[in-house]
């Protein structure tokens, strides 16, 4: 039982404050309070108590609102600090004006960590920001972690934890290996749904809001060492803690989790919308993606791209190489995977003549027994033929993982989803459904099996390379941690300005030729590094406050 004790004003009783990890109370918490909680659940400020309710969370739950004595069957209490006992994470869903004012209360009453789910502060501009920056600063007066604000709030679905108010609580939600942190609040929550209707089961929702204190590295870094997470997955606009991403990044690695993102802000708009949606810097993107490469980080187009990878990492081992083979039932499918597979850095290697010999013995006739394979439609009336024959090409020593196009099957979902389940108990290497036009029960059938199967031709190999990448970037970076050999570290997304003699030195170090270059003061001083370099050369401006700097017009070349 926890003692009463005084807090440090001496303002009210409250219990002892936990012992554990504030990020643990943020994430896992074993209490919760809903500042400002509604008795009507249909309201957002309703969402979270409604959402405990029903997922299943047997942690302790405090509202708090002194319009009310009851609220879903528990006690409501008129303030946090009458609780007697101390949440270990407080939800905060009052109007922007109101937050400092419980933020504080929940300081003094010993809180570890708090959601603010209010809009209204540094998304809005200068006034905001400031109205922010004194939120962060009572929060850290009182050692207390502070989500957001403007965030949808965080999930735990292994143990019910919803502190939410994201539609995505209102549907199944099952937990799954996956934990998912994004930096968007609705296009995160769409990427949930669509994670969902995949069948795919997150355990972890964050959305960091605008990372005043706790930031999109600080929750990657302490999901990625929950073992029942074996994927992880994020919607990035702007790295604010450039040290924290490549600490998560690094132990996903050491790990063999796959990090994968979606990183916006590739382009100069793009980098100005996500400054002015969530007034993050986007920073350099060529630097993320250093880091992405040095750390094996999977870079995910978009969200379909990023759910393609991660629905395979989920189901199918990592290929042990770049071979291919190819099993369709149309030979102008097997035309576009041959193309794309190349495009993206796999190979689609001949087959042996033992397994050509093998095909031919399988096939009809007019069917294909190259790479690819043409099984044609024949197989529906013996299906043992598409099995037989994908077994004979994962069997080819080139080949380390199969690529299976089909379409449509509408009426031999059953059939199929026997052949597949025979197929992966009798094949150790690792293969991939492509089912186009499939029917919805046919790709649910094969994921309860383990078994991947996404929609398109090219989707299927684009997250075939992405982890045939991924693979070969964990054993090369264990190789070298083995080595004991220690690279260069680039600097962290998010760091900032980077001095254009840092960037050629590292280049240099790496192996790459650049130009000749100086840094000048003064126009003089520019005009003698130029004769000593020698014409035509090329002047750019060089300062902490302009990363862009063709916008301004910093570049001259002649």
């Amino acid at each position: 039982m926890e003692s009463i004790s005084m807090d440090q004003t001496g303002r009210h009783p409250v219990t002892e404050r936990t012992g554990r990890d504030a990020l643990d109370c943020l994430l896992s918490p074993r209490s919760i309070a809903i500042i400002g909680v509604s008795s009507n659940f249909n309201k957002l400020n309703g969402r979270v108590m409604k959402f405990l309710l029903e997922k299943g969370y047997t942690g302790r739950i405090f509202p708090v609102n002194p319009k009310y004595e009851e609220v879903g069957g528990h006690r409501c209490f008129a303030a946090i600090g009458e609780i007697g006992e101390v949440p270990e994470l407080a939800v905060i869903s009052v109007p922007a004006k109101a937050v400092p004012g419980q933020i504080e209360a929940a300081g003094r009453a010993g809180v570890r960590a708090a959601i603010v789910f209010s809009s209204g502060f540094g998304e809005m501009g200068e006034e905001g920001r400031r109205a922010e920056q004194d939120v962060v600063e009572i929060a850290k007066r009182h050692g207390m972690r502070l989500c957001g604000p403007n965030t949808l709030g965080v999930i735990n679905a292994f143990d019910g934890a919803f502190a939410t108010f994201t539609q995505y609580g209102m549907g199944p939600t099952s937990a799954g290996p996956v934990g998912f942190v994004t930096q968007s609040g609705a296009f995160g929550t769409a990427i949930a749904a669509l994670a969902r209707k995949r069948g795919l089961g997150l355990g972890y929702f964050a959305n960091t809001g605008n990372e005043t204190d706790v930031t999109f590295a600080d929750c990657l870094g302490r999901i990625v060492e929950d073992p029942r997470i074996t994927t992880l997955a994020g919607y990035i606009e702007g790295i604010t803690d450039g040290p924290g991403f490549v600490t998560a990044a690094r132990r996903a690695m050491e790990m063999g989790k796959p990090l994968v993102v979606t990183k916006v802000g590739r382009t100069a708009s793009g980098a100005r919308a996500a400054s002015s949606h969530t007034g993050a810097l986007a920073g350099e993107d060529a630097v993320f993606d250093g880091i992405a490469r040095q750390y094996g980080v999977i870079r995910a187009r978009n969200e379909e791209h990023m759910l393609d990878i991660v629905d395979m990492s989920t189901t199918t081992a990592c290929p042990d190489g770049r071979g291919v083979g190819i099993i369709t039932q149309s030979g102008g499918a097997g035309v576009l995977m041959s193309d794309r597979a190349e495009e993206v850095g796999l190979e689609v290697p001949q087959l042996s003549e033992e397994t050509v010999a093998r095909l031919k013995g399988i096939l009809p006739d007019f069917g294909a027994a190259g790479n690819p394979v043409d099984v044609t439609a024949q197989f529906i009336a013996d299906p043992s033929m598409l099995k037989e024959s994908v077994k004979a090409v994962l069997d080819d020593p080139n080949v380390h993982v199969a690529a299976v196009w089909l379409q449509l099957m509408d009426g031999f979902v059953d059939t199929l989803t026997e052949t597949f389940r025979e197929l992966k108990e009798e094949t150790e290497k690792p293969f991939v459904v492509s089912w186009v036009a499939a029917p919805e029960e046919g790709l649910r059938a094969l994921r309860e099996l383990g078994i991947c199967a996404l929609r398109g031709a090219e989707p299927t190999i684009d997250a075939i390379a992405a982890l045939v990448g991924w693979n070969e970037a964990r054993k090369a970076w264990l190789a070298d941690e083995g080595d004991g050999a220690e690279s260069a570290p680039l600097p962290a997304p998010g760091a900032g300005f980077v001095p254009t003699e840092t960037t050629a030195g590292m280049l240099l170090e790496a192996g790459v030729p650049v130009a000749r270059l100086g840094l000048a003061a003064s126009a003089d001083e520019a005009v003698e590094i130029a004769e000593g370099i020698g014409w035509p050369v090329a002047v750019k401006i060089e300062s902490a406050d302009i990363l862009h700097k063709t916008e301004i017009g910093g570049v001259e070349i002649g």
